[in-house]
């Protein structure tokens, strides 16, 4: 695998083949920084740092926004909270580069790494001025070409860029693994769902009440329900059994592994944690022409699920009872 345009080869730091990266100027003896904004970024980076630094993950420094799932998840790393960086708003971005490159230097980090999304922007651009060397990976959602944020990285010659996709690998980007390939299908078991966790992530500031509408008329008579709602607006709507607004990471794989069959939004972060309990959910994407989203990124990594068997797909007016039957089914292992 070579080297990403424009930079040179010599780093303490490797890649996960064992190949020297680029790392220009990076200081040498210095540690890792993962950084990511929540849910489904920093659910991706907690195991590709293991791929990244197979020797140096432990001794990482992790910068993410708090939230109940980010102080879940980083219990026991070394963390440092920032102020969220909404999507695509430039202004967030310029205001957050100083405080990030002040703390990469007085960190003494080498390597900064960081699957998104606009946080990544505040962070790798700049990072050689610290002497810390710039990773992208960019998110297993974007199976079809890079995220606003990749699509500004990838003019950068100096950040080194990984895509999890072989098909979308080329030039700008190079492809050496997909957290999914560690993924495969069991024999099904039919299972009558019983309890079902329902979830719409928590990201900011997008609802999905056309899910927990269509999931209210498929729930399967007397099940025990769990809502996750995000920033969903509920008003009006009954729901039956538990509802929140969000969890710990702690609390959430609970929840999942309690669950005979999961129903959600078709996020990474989610999507990985049900995976990682054997379990295939049922994914809804969020369509950006209801305002559920930012753009129709949740179709690609949907289609991409499907095709591997590793989740039910369906579009939120489209869900049926035979949906929730056939994921509660699906037994997800280790490849």
């Amino acid at each position: 695998m070579s080297d990403a345009p424009g930079t040179p080869s010599s780093a303490s730091a490797r890649t996960p083949s064992g190949q020297a990266a680029a790392a220009g100027s990076a200081r040498p003896g210095g540690r890792p920084a993962f950084v990511a904004t929540t849910g489904g970024h920093l659910v991706q980076l907690t195991h590709l740092a293991r791929l990244l630094e197979p020797a140096r993950h432990e001794q990482g420094l992790w910068i993410t926004h708090r939230t109940p799932q980010s102080e879940s998840m980083m219990a026991g790393r070394d963390v440092r909270f920032v102020p969220f960086v909404h999507a695509r708003r430039v202004h967030e971005v310029l205001l957050g580069t100083p405080r990030l490159l002040a703390m990469l230097r007085r960190e003494g980090v080498d390597t900064v790494y960081s699957t998104g999304a606009a946080v990544s922007l505040a962070a790798l651009p700049l990072a050689p001025l610290v002497r810390t060397r710039p990773v992208f990976v960019e998110s297993l959602a974007r199976a079809d070409g890079p995220s606003m944020a990749g699509k500004v990285h990838q003019r950068l010659p100096w950040v080194q860029r990984y895509t999890q996709y072989p098909a979308n690998a080329g030039p700008r980007w190079r492809h050496e693994f997909s957290l999914l390939d560690t993924f495969a299908l069991a024999e099904p078991v039919p299972t009558t769902p019983r309890r079902v966790l329902v979830s719409v992530g928590t990201a900011r500031p997008w609802g999905f009440e056309r899910m927990l509408r269509r999931v209210l008329e498929v729930l399967p008579p007397g099940a025990d329900v769990l809502w996750q709602t995000g920033v969903t607006s509920t008003a009006g709507l009954e729901l039956p059994g538990t509802v929140v607004a969000s969890m710990s990471d702690e609390e959430f794989r609970t929840e999942i592994d309690r669950a005979d069959v999961v129903v959600s939004h078709a996020g990474v972060g989610t999507f990985v944690r049900c995976l990682e309990a054997g379990k295939a959910p049922v994914l809804v994407p969020r369509r950006a022409a209801h305002g559920e989203h930012v753009d129709d990124h949740q179709l690609q990594i949907a289609g991409v699920a499907a095709a591997r068997g590793l989740a039910v797909v369906r579009e939120a007016d489209e869900l049926a009872p035979d949906d929730l039957l056939a994921a509660a089914a699906l037994r997800v292992v280790p490849a």
